[in-house]
Order: structure tokens, then sequence, then C-alpha cells
């Protein structure tokens, strides 16, 4: 279904369009350019300066896309940002395209010919009128040429503004943390910048100015979108890849500047709650340790760590095995390999371990070894079950590469009816054609026992064409009729019409606002396909007349073709 620019908040997520909207009205979209043909690109000012290409036909929106990295979802805020300010120019200019077109000048100009045409005072004066109406973009001028003495104070300073100017009563609402993070996405460009450029030392101290923020910002924001959380990690990433890159260009009174500054900041007590942040956070440290002054001083920490944890909890246990990977990633970079694998073997019982040493097997062709890791961890994780799930495909894979037929069968079974179709799929390779009919049947029984909807069943039933069987299953689960009908539409046309019609009136009785109404009317479009024009329009005409007193479900009704 293809939105109208005059209603498009119709089919857009709600917080993306808070998001849009703020964008819109703080003058986030620099320009719109016409392209000709209802083809329009937009400049949205982003964490970066994004483009947004919107394709109309009539007032329809026919397609829009954003260069931007966002895909939590079908769309994203510069998109909104960029459809309202189209509508808006669209709406205020009533000059029609055709006169437009005859009064534009012979050639188009872009902008940055515009402004290579100008002279150096010219430019200049613009800029110092933009950033008088904008204070926004004085700013980030400042930030990014101005030279500064101390560039990590003016961070924090600028990152501080923009929190400050986002509080509500000591409070920064969710719709505000957008805003109130655009200090620190400027900081992380600039430390971008200095890692590309070779600056690590510089880099790493401007992601940390961000961190010694907003991990503190977190007690006093709503971060349910997780935008400040995502910049948290992003610090942390950048961090550790200037490390990684870095060091060996470091003299040692720089790295040890370096190494103090990133265990201090991992330590610190606002890390408390979030010792996944503090464990990427040692993690760089472990970089230095062919220093053995640095190694000792990591290692000592690390014990200290392991000794304050003394209660048996899930959270101290995942604390603990976060600080064995620590030590081994030093034993690996320090020691080598055959004191790592003696290590993994002492703390096995954790399934990361367990997942190196796994691994180890694998790669040395020990298959009956990752086997005996496998058997011991399904019986020591048997309280969890996405564990044992992942013990047992690492089981299947050297059941498969030591040839043994019978173990793979049994197994692979198993994971099926753990909702893995693509053993599904193996099972049948491991059986000849003759064999595989009386398996199938066992497998069909056993699924039409359960009690809940399957997708790895419905699968199989489209697979193997079983009709009859997908019928029964449709009646046991009537919304898996708008997925299934085409299969079986050849051979029980009048049972999924009858079906598709009982569906529709249990969702129709259900629904009571306009997005569940269309909702239903989505469905009669695919009851209409499947069933025929006619019987679609005499249940369009049933539910006009049942729900008469619902007008917005049956313009909904109305509105269906």
């Amino acid at each position: 279904m293809k939105m109208r620019l005059s209603d498009f908040e119709e089919y857009m997520d709600e917080v993306i369009l808070e998001r849009g909207l703020d964008y819109y009205h703080n003058g986030r979209v620099i320009h719109i350019e016409d392209k000709g043909r209802s083809h329009y690109i937009a400049k949205v000012d982003g964490s970066e300066i994004y483009t947004v290409e919107i394709f109309l036909d009539h007032e329809k929106i026919v397609e829009t896309y954003c260069d931007c990295p966002y895909d939590w979802g079908e769309y994203c805020k510069h998109q909104a940002a960029a459809l309202y300010a189209l509508r808006q120019e669209k709406t205020q200019n009533s000059i029609k395209p055709e006169q437009r077109k005859k009064t534009a000048p012979a050639q188009k100009q872009d902008l940055r010919t515009v402004l290579l045409n100008l002279q150096k005072n010219e430019l200049i004066n613009i800029i110092l009128d933009f950033s008088n109406e904008y204070t926004e973009i004085e700013k980030r001028l400042m930030f990014k040429y101005a030279p500064g003495k101390d560039e990590i104070s003016a961070s924090k300073k600028l990152i501080r503004e923009f929190i400050n100017k986002s509080k509500r009563n000591g409070f920064i609402d969710w719709r505000n943390v957008n805003y109130a993070v655009q200090g620190a996405e400027m900081t992380l460009q600039k430390a971008r910048s200095k890692m590309e450029s070779g600056d690590t030392e510089t880099a790493v101290f401007l992601c940390m100015a961000v961190l010694s923020i907003i991990v503190d910002m977190l007690q006093y924001s709503d971060d349910s979108s997780g935008i400040a959380g995502s910049l948290i990690e992003e610090s942390i990433s950048l961090i550790d890849k200037a490390a990684a890159e870095g060091i060996d260009k470091l003299n040692n009174a720089k790295q040890k500047k370096l190494f103090d500054a990133i265990m201090k900041e991992a330590l610190n007590d606002r890390y408390e709650g979030w010792s996944n942040w503090r464990f990427d956070l040692l993690k760089p440290c472990t970089y230095f340790c062919n220093n053995e002054d640095f190694r000792r001083k990591l290692e000592n920490q690390l014990e200290a760590m392991l000794e304050n944890l003394t209660d048996t909890s899930w959270s101290a246990e995942y604390d603990k095995e976060n600080i064995k990977l620590l030590q081994l990633e030093i034993i690996e970079l320090c020691d080598g390999g055959e004191k790592a694998e003696q290590f993994i073997k002492e703390n096995i019982h954790y399934s990361k371990f367990r997942e190196k040493a796994i691994a180890n097997a694998f790669q040395k062709g020990e298959y009956n070894e990752v086997v005996k890791f496998c058997l011991e961890g399904e019986e020591a994780d048997k309280n969890y079950p996405g564990l044992i799930k992942r013990w047992k495909e690492h089981r299947f894979r050297a059941y498969e590469l030591l040839g043994d037929l019978e173990n793979q069968r049994e197994l692979a079974l198993e994971l099926l009816f753990q909702q893995e179709y693509a053993y599904y799929l193996k099972l049948k390779k491991l059986y000849p054609h003759e064999e595989w009919e009386g398996i199938l049947k066992g497998i069909v029984e056993r699924f039409e026992k359960q009690q809940y909807q399957s997708y790895v069943y419905e699968k199989i039933l489209v697979e193997e064409n079983l009709t009859a069987e997908m019928l029964e299953y449709c009646n046991r689960n009537i919304y898996t009729i708008t997925n299934l009908y085409p299969y079986m539409i050849g051979d029980f046309f009048d049972d999924v019409n009858k079906l598709f019609v009982k569906y529709i009136n249990q969702s129709a009785e259900e629904s009571a606002n306009r997005r569940q109404y269309k909702h239903v009317c989505d469905m009669i479009k695919t009851y209409k396909k499947a069933c025929g024009k006619t019987n679609a329009q005499m249940l369009i005409e049933e539910l006009k007349q049942k729900y008469k007193r619902r007008p917005a479900f049956v313009d909904e009704l109305g509105k269906i073709r």
C-alpha cells in the first residue's frame, strides 16, 4: 500500500515521527531539490549530512530512501523530517510545476557551483549570518576548525552544553535524548579523524570524554531508544581499535599514560551495573601486556576483582567468566597456544570457554573430543535450553565429520522438534527414498499431537505437499490460512473460503481502531485474491451492514478495490 504525502504519518512508527518532526522544526532539513519527474532530494543534518530521496506519483509516495545506517525499521527520522518539509513546501508553493518550469533559469545550478562563484568576504558573511540564526552551526564550526589548546576540555564542555539544554526538571525525556547527545556525536567524529591521522592518544582521550559524561547521563535520562547506549558502545569500540592499531607507534611513556587512563576509566564507579562495558574497556588494556609492568598491573587487578566476587549469583558468574576471558587474552598474547589451551580446559565449565575448546578440537580434527565436550556441556547446562541447542548443533557437526549415521539421525530428529527446520532437510538426506515415507509419517503424527503453532511443521507440510494435513492444521490455527491458502485452494476451495470468512469475521469483531480496521481490510484483499472478487464483495457488504455504527471501519471497507 502506497503512502500519500498528505497522511504519511499513518504508516510510520510514532517514535520515528516524533524525532523527524523535531528535526524538521529545528531546521535540520537543509534544503530540498526538485530533480524533475516528481523526484526530490533532501539534505538532512544528523550526526552527518544524510541524503533522502523521495519519488512521488502525483501525491502518492512511490519510494523513499535514506543513506543513513539506520536499519531497525522501514523508515528513519531523516525520511520523516524530509517528508514533513516537502509537504510544507508543496502546500505553501501555489505555483504549478509547469509554471515553475517556465520561470526557472535555463540551466539549474547546484549549491557548490553557486558558492564557488562567490567572493571570500561574501562566503564569510553567509556563514556568520547562518551562525547568528542557528547557534548550533557556530558550535559545530568552532569545534571542528578553531585551534584549541585543550581539545579534551573543549569537548567535555560541548557535550555538557547539549545535555544541559535537553534537561527538563533535571531529567532528559526520550524525545530529547537525540539532541542531548549531539555534542558527544561531534566529539566522536573528531576522535575518528584523529585516529585516521595517526593521533591515537587524542582519539582515545576524546572517546573517554564521551564515556565519562554519557554513562553518567543514563542516570537521569530515558534511553529506551538506545541512542546513548549505542554511543557508549561506539566509543569503547573506537578505543579498542585505536589501541590495537596504534600502540606500536607510541613510546613507553605514552603507552603508560594511555594504559593507566583506560584502566582508571574502566574501574570507575559509574560502571557499577554496567559490567559489560567495564570488561569491554578493560580488553584494550590487554594489548599493552607485552610490557611486563603493564601485564603485572592488569593481572593483579583482575585477580583482585575475582577475589571480590564471593557469591554465586548469575551476575557474579557472568563477571567471573568475563574476567577469565580477559586473563585468557593475556595468556594468548604473551604465552602462546599451549598455556592458553590448558587455561581453557581449566575453565571449560564456562560456556565461552567450552566454545573455544570445541573450536580448537574441530581445528585439530579431534571430533570425538568435540562430542565429549558437547555431551558434558549438555549435562552441565541442562537448565539452559539455548546452550543445550548450541552443544547439540556442534555435536551433530562432529557426527557428520565422523560419518556416524545413526547418531546423526537421532540428533537431527531432536533438533527438528526444537524448531530447527534445517535439520529436517538434513534428516531427509540421511534416509533412502524407500524408507523416508515411514519416517515422514512418524514426524507428522508427532507434530499433530502438539497444541501450539509450529512454523517448522508448516514448512514441512508445504515441502511435502500434504494438503489434507495442511487443512487440518489451519482449522486448529485459523490465522495460518492467509499464508497456506495457495497450497490448498486447488483441492479444498470451499474449506479455504469458509476458513477465510470465519477468520475475517473474528478479526473484525476484535477490532476497535482504524489501524486494526486496515489490518482486517488487508486480510479481505488476500481473501479476494484467494477466493475471487464476488465472494470478497459479498463479505464486504455483510461487514458494512453489521458494523454500520463504526464509521471508520465502514470507511476503510469502502476503500477496498
